[in-house]
């Protein structure tokens, strides 16, 4: 038991100077900045047994100094009656100049998932929508995941919608440090 401890407590300290020595800071340690649950919630028919909730995530790469993000929808609709001609989500990846300055679109990709919203198959899993481009990581701008969901649900008499979400949080912090 005391060699399964020690042994234990050796690779921690291995793995803890692995991160030190690699440049990695604290602020890119911590966990991928992402929307709140429920923060981009679509209740459908007015119950909550009918919905969509999309995460959006933005981060910056500590390995690789690149801003990276996606979409993320889950969704629970119990109502057979709802079913979407489309839903289609366009995911960017944004810049701006000042923290609250105007978004610059850096890249995004649109990805269709009325098929998976459609579907009856379990188990299920949330769908992810990734812009594919590499880009670079800038100091200069704040970074930030955002998106745009089109939809449309058959025979509900509203048409295609077009639902604005609430992107990630910014992401700005100095350039990297490597230690050599």
């Amino acid at each position: 038991m005391r060699r399964r401890i020690g042994s234990l407590i050796t690779a921690g300290v291995v793995t803890a100077s692995c991160a030190l020595l690699s440049g990695t800071t604290p602020v890119q340690a911590a966990a991928v900045p992402c929307t709140g649950k429920e923060e981009n919630l679509k209740v459908l028919a007015g119950s909550n047994a009918n919905r969509v909730d999309v995460k959006l995530c933005g981060w910056r790469t500590a390995d690789e100094d690149t801003v990276q993000g996606f979409s993320e929808v889950d969704w629970l609709i119990e109502d057979p009656e709802i079913v979407f001609s489309k839903f289609k989500i366009q995911t960017r990846i944004e810049k701006r100049a000042t923290a609250d300055g105007r978004d610059i679109v850096v890249d995004s990709a649109t990805c269709d998932f009325a098929k998976a919203l459609n579907s009856a198959a379990k188990p299920r899993y949330p769908e992810q929508c990734h812009p594919a481009a590499v880009v670079d990581y800038d100091a200069n701008y704040w970074w930030s995941t955002d998106a745009t969901v089109t939809y449309d649900v058959e025979g509900d008499g509203k048409g295609e919608i077009a639902w604005e979400l609430n992107g990630s949080p910014l992401v700005h912090t100095p350039p990297l440090v490597h230690i050599r």
